[in-house]
Formats: structure tokens, C-alpha cells, sequence
């Protein structure tokens, strides 16, 4: 009967010693990996936000333009989490580049993107719908256009190009997102 009763102990005390470490393992291993706050674990869950992450990670690792494809979302929070998503990633994995690529150094692309971000801005604080395409700017894009510029249609392309980037940054991203974006350009002209 002693005999049973040290077995029995033994059995106990391993069996809590596995419980207590099993715990303390999972534990660690969330605090080593990272700090999952209810934030993140609602980004990982999030469809959109991680179309945004894939899509950007492969344009970079291609050495892509960026292209802010929100379109593909029907939502409005579908599509800020994806623009969110692709902001985060693509200039992670760019760095600083990340901001002037968003633009391009091409004369129409800048003044697209700009005009891009003026015009999602204000549509947004106007809580207005969302249709780039539907934008006198869109539609003519030929502001700034001179001879000088090349082909009227190659500069078009350029500009509705950066114009959408633009659009799509100012109506869908986070202010702090786009004022990073502005200074980032800023800073890479002077």
C-alpha cells in the first residue's frame, strides 16, 4: 500500500510540474515572439489586412511601384485596413524609398499624387463617396502637362497612376500615414 502511494504521489507531482511548465512555456513563448495586443490579434485575423501585407511585400520583393489595389474590398474598413496594410509592409521592406515611390520622381506622377492627396482629403472630410475616377482631376489629367513633358498620353497614365496612390492614401489612410508620406517627399527634394 506504501508502495501505491508513492506512485500515486509521483504521478500527482509530475503531472503538476507538466501542467505548471506547459503554462509557463506557452506564456514565454508569446512574451519572447512579441506582445500580442487585442489590436494585432484583430490585424492577424483581418482578410484585407493581410492582402495588404502579401500584395506589398510582393511588389517590393519584385521592385514594384507600389499600387494601392482597394479596390479589390468592397468595405470602407476592408479597404482602409488593406491601405493600412500595404503602407506598413512596403515601406518596411523599402525603407525610406518607400514615400517617393509612392509619387515617382516623374514630373506627372508628382503632380498626380498630389493632386491625389488633395482631392481624397478633401472628399473624405466632406465624408463624400469614394470615386477617383470620377474627379475632374482624374479625368483630364493633364494638369502641369507642357510639351516639354513628353507624350500627352504617357503623361496621363503617370498622373492617374500617382493620382490613385494619392487618392487612395489621403481618403483610406491614417493622418499620420499621409503627413509621413508628405514630409518623407518633402525631405527627399531639398
Amino acid at each position: 500500500m506504501k508502495r501505491i502511494s508513492v506512485y500515486v504521489f509521483a504521478i500527482v507531482i509530475a503531472g503538476a510540474a507538466s501542467a505548471i511548465f506547459a503554462t509557463a512555456a506557452h506564456h514565454l513563448s508569446h512574451v519572447v515572439l512579441r506582445d500580442v495586443s487585442k489590436q494585432d490579434v484583430s490585424k492577424q485575423t483581418d482578410a484585407a489586412f493581410r492582402d495588404g501585407l502579401f500584395l506589398a511585400r510582393l511588389d517590393a520583393e519584385r521592385g514594384r511601384k507600389p499600387h494601392l489595389a482597394s479596390g479589390r474590398w468592397s468595405t470602407q474598413a476592408d479597404r482602409r485596413s488593406f491601405v493600412s496594410a500595404y503602407l506598413e509592409a512596403y515601406r518596411e521592406m523599402q525603407g525610406s524609398a518607400a514615400a517617393e515611390q509612392l509619387g515617382s520622381s516623374q514630373p506627372a506622377a508628382q503632380r498626380g499624387y498630389r493632386d491625389g492627396v488633395a482631392d481624397g482629403r478633401q472628399q473624405r472630410h466632406e465624408s463624400m463617396s469614394f470615386p477617383p475616377a470620377a474627379t475632374e482631376n482624374y479625368q483630364r489629367a493633364d494638369r502641369g502637362y507642357s510639351d516639354s513633358s513628353g507624350g500627352l498620353n504617357q503623361y496621363k497614365e503617370a498622373y492617374r497612376e500617382a493620382y490613385c496612390n494619392g487618392y487612395q492614401l489621403a481618403y483610406y489612410g491614417e493622418t499620420t500615414q499621409i503627413e509621413t508620406a508628405n514630409l518623407s517627399r518633402a525631405n527627399a527634394h531639398e
